[in-house]
C-alpha cells in the first residue's frame, strides 16, 4: 500500500499536501495581507499575543494555493467517478512504516487531511450498513454524518459547527429530548490543548509522588495543595499506608489526569477522542477498537466485524495516526485587536482589563506557560512515538519562543478544569460519571469564529453565553449583567478579538 500510494504520486502525496494546506476563496476574515494586520494606532497587544500570521507569503500566494486545491479536488472527483473509494483507500497507510520513520510529519498531515475531508460510504464501513441516525442509540452512537467536514466547517478549516450540526448523544434513537445535545467545537489549536493537559497532569502526579514519599518517611498522612501551571486543583491527602484521599481534589479526576477533550472533559488524548468520534458519528471503527471494544459500544457480532456490516478494518491504525496528526497540527488561534477604524483599540484594551476585573479569567485563564513544544504520539503497536514540534510543524500561526524566559506562552483562555455551571446549564443526567452540571472550561481562543456558543450551541451571541453562566461563574455573570451598555461593549470587543488567522479558502 505504501508503494502504490507514492507511485501515484508525487501525485497523491504532493496533491494531498495542497489539499490539506487550507485555503478558501471564500474569505475567513478580510482580504488584507498579513502585513496589513499588524496595527496602526493606539496600544497594541504583546508580541506573543499577536502570533505572527505565517499562513502564506501574500494574499496572492493564498489565492494560488486555493485555486490549486480546487483544481485537485475536481481531478479527485473524476478519479472517484472511475474508481469509487480510491481516495480513502490511498490513505490506508501502515502504522509499522510510521513507526519505522518512513513517513514524514508533513506527509502524515497531508494524508490525515484527506481522511478528514473524506465522505465515508457504506462500502467503507459507514454505520451498520444502514443510513444516518439523527439521535444516537445509547452508546452505539449514530452515525449522524458522512465525514468530519460535515460538522467542522465554521470559522475556517477544521472549525466548529452551527446549531444544525449538533449531535444528540446516548439517546433512544428517536427523540432529541432523550439525548445529550453537543455542538461541534473548533479543532484549532487542538494539539496544544493536549500538550498543556499532559504537562499539567505530570505536575499534579509529581505532587502526589512527593506526598506519598513524605507520608512514607514520616509515618503520618501528608496533605498538599495541587497546582499545575499556576492552576489550582484543590488538595490531596496521602495516608502513611499510601492510600489516597481525593475528597478535596477539584476539577480533575482522582487519578489526576486532565482530560481536556469532550464538553465534559472525558478524553485525555486526541487519538482516543478521534477514535471515539469516528465510531459514534460515522460508525467507522478502528481495527483495534473492533477487536477489543465493549460490545455495548462496538456491537455484539463476531469479531473482527462487531457491527456486522460486512466490512473489517474500517479505519486502520496508520489512518488514525495520520488523522490525529492532522488535527494536532491545526493552527494556533490569534488575538487581533481592532485596527482603529470603526472601533478604537482603546476599547479593546479596556475590555481586556474588564475580563480580569469581572473574574472571567479565574476560570478562563488567559495564558499558560509551556516548557517544551513537542507533542508525542505514542504508537500502540511498537515501542515508538511520533514527535510533533508545535512550534514548527503544521499550519501557522504556531507557537513562538519567548526569549525573556525561554518558554512558550499559550493564550488559551482556559484552565482546563471542570466547573459546576449551575442549574440553567445542567443536563438531564450525568455523562460517564461526570455530574450533569459540570463542564470543562472551554478555551476561548478563536471564540469569535466558533459560534454558536456553549456545549449545546444554545447561545446565538457571546453575550447570551455569558448571561447563561451560573454555578461557580454566577458572581462574574452578575457583575457583567450590572455593567452599563458601554462597559459591556468593551468586553464584547475584547472577546471578538479572540479569533483565527485570516486566510483564503476554496470550499
Amino acid at each position: 500500500m505504501r508503494r502504490a500510494t507514492r507511485s501515484r504520486g508525487g501525485a497523491l502525496v504532493a496533491a494531498a499536501l495542497v489539499l490539506s494546506g487550507a485555503c478558501c476563496l471564500v474569505l475567513a476574515g478580510d482580504a488584507k495581507s498579513p502585513k496589513q494586520t499588524a496595527s496602526t494606532t493606539g496600544p497594541k497587544p504583546s508580541v506573543s499575543e499577536q502570533a505572527t500570521v505565517d499562513v502564506a507569503a501574500s494574499t496572492l500566494e493564498q489565492a494560488r494555493q486555493a485555486l490549486a486545491r480546487d483544481a485537485w479536488r475536481r481531478e479527485l472527483r473524476f478519479a472517484e467517478a472511475v474508481d469509487p473509494g480510491r481516495s480513502l483507500r490511498s490513505t490506508r497507510i501502515s502504522q509499522q512504516e510510521i513507526d519505522q520513520g518512513r513517513w514524514t510529519v508533513e506527509e502524515l498531515f497531508a494524508v490525515g487531511g484527506r481522511v478528514f475531508d473524506a465522505t465515508f460510504t457504506i462500502a467503507d464501513g459507514l454505520g451498520d450498513g444502514g443510513g444516518l441516525l439523527r439521535v444516537h442509540r445509547g452508546e452505539r452512537g449514530g452515525p449522524d454524518a458522512f465525514g468530519c467536514r460535515d460538522c467542522h466547517f465554521r470559522g475556517g478549516p477544521a472549525g466548529s459547527g452551527d446549531a444544525s450540526a449538533n449531535a444528540y448523544l446516548t439517546g433512544d434513537g428517536a427523540t432529541q429530548r432523550s439525548a445529550l445535545s453537543r455542538n461541534p467545537p473548533s479543532l484549532a489549536g487542538a494539539g496544544l490543548v493536549e500538550l498543556l493537559a499532559a504537562e499539567m497532569s505530570r505536575e499534579l502526579q509529581a505532587i502526589r509522588t512527593r506526598l506519598a514519599e513524605q507520608a512514607s518517611r514520616s509515618g503520618e498522612s501528608a496533605r498538599g495543595k495541587l497546582t499545575a501551571l499556576g492552576v489550582e486543583f484543590g488538595w490531596l491527602t496521602v495516608g502513611a499506608d499510601g492510600r489516597l484521599d481525593a475528597k478535596e481534589v477539584e476539577g480533575v479526576d482522582a487519578d489526576l489526569v486532565l482530560r481536556p477533550f469532550g464538553r465534559k472533559g472525558r478524553f485525555a488524548t486526541l487519538r482516543e477522542t478521534i477514535e471515539e468520534k469516528l465510531r459514534i458519528h460515522h460508525g467507522m471503527q478502528t481495527t483495534r477498537l473492533a477487536a477489543s471494544g465493549d460490545p455495548a459500544r462496538v456491537g455484539a457480532h463476531r469479531r473482527p466485524d462487531p457491527d456486522g456490516d460486512g466490512i473489517v478494518d474500517e479505519i486502520v491504525e496508520g489512518q488514525l495516526t495520520a488523522l490525529t496528526t492532522f488535527v494536532a497540527l491545526q493552527e494556533m488561534p490569534t488575538v487581533e485587536p481592532p485596527q482603529g477604524g470603526l472601533v478604537p483599540v482603546t476599547m479593546w484594551a479596556e475590555g481586556r482589563r474588564r475580563f480580569e476585573s469581572l473574574g472571567c479569567a479565574s476560570c478562563h485563564t488567559v495564558s499558560l506557560r509551556l516548557e517544551r513544544p513537542t507533542l508525542s504520539l505514542p504508537s500502540r503497536e511498537a515501542d515508538a512515538a511520533l514527535k510533533l514540534d508545535l512550534s514548527r510543524d503544521g499550519r501557522g500561526p504556531r507557537l513562538q519562543l519567548q526569549t525573556a524566559d525561554e518558554s512558550y506562552r499559550v493564550f488559551l483562555h482556559s484552565d482546563l478544569k471542570r466547573h459546576d455551571m449551575g442549574p440553567a446549564l445542567a443536563e438531564s443526567r450525568d455523562e460517564a460519571g461526570i455530574p450533569r452540571g459540570q463542564f470543562i472550561t472551554p478555551p476561548l481562543w478563536g471564540l469569535s469564529r466558533s459560534g454558536p456558543w456553549l456545549h449545546d450551541g444554545r447561545a446565538p451571541t457571546i453575550e447570551d453565553a455569558i448571561l447563561l453562566h451560573g454555578g461557580e461563574a454566577q458572581a462574574s455573570r452578575d457583575r457583567f449583567a450590572a455593567l452599563s451598555e458601554k462597559e459591556r461593549a468593551s468586553l464584547r470587543v475584547y472577546l471578538t478579538s479572540l479569533t483565527r488567522a485570516r486566510r483564503l479558502v476554496a470550499p
